[in-house]
């Protein structure tokens, strides 16, 4: 299926944001302020093994939870998903092939997220360089901004495709 992690070019990012973190990981101390207040003083800390860990784990499970519990959905529990002509997209006919393009849907969400963990990430690595540790809010509201505006325009998508029902021939 085009556009899949499955050989794609999502897959790419998602490991390319893996890659970027496992490599930039030496960049860190050895106890990583992981959590800042609003001021941005740190006011959290992890072992880098643990931070390095956890990161990743966002940039993988995350978007296969998320991939999962969509086919699960469509397929399992159709009375619970809410999409524009519903009936029409859930019928029995339809739902492999809808529970297969939301899932193919995902995976763009999962590069999007790969490259706002690395986004993120990177910020940390920046915020543990001061000293004592301050993490900056305006590149993480740059940060945050953009992944938004990506979110909104993945979303904009879906609804262009379920906003009518397809001719059936």
């Amino acid at each position: 299926m085009p556009g899949t992690l499955r050989g794609g070019w999502a897959s790419s990012i998602v490991v390319g944001s893996i890659t970027g973190i496992a490599l930039t990981s030496d960049w860190l101390p050895e106890r990583v302020a992981s959590h800042f207040s609003i001021g941005g003083v740190a006011n959290g800390f992890v072992s880098r093994p643990v931070y390095v860990a956890l990161v990743i784990a966002i940039v993988v499970l995350l978007p296969a939870l998320a991939a999962f519990a969509l086919r699960v959905s469509v397929r399992r529990f159709p009375h619970l998903v809410s999409l524009p002509h519903r009936d029409y997209w859930l019928a029995p006919e339809r739902r492999v092939e809808t529970a297969e393009f939301l899932a193919a849907r995902a995976e763009w969400l999962a590069a999007g997220g790969g490259m706002f963990t690395l986004g993120l990430h990177l910020l940390v690595i920046r915020a543990n360089h001061a000293a004592p540790p301050h993490f900056e809010p305006a590149p993480l509201l740059m940060l945050t901004a953009a992944f938004a505006a990506g979110v909104a325009a993945w979303l904009a998508a879906l609804g262009r495709h379920f906003k009518r029902e397809r001719n059936v021939l």
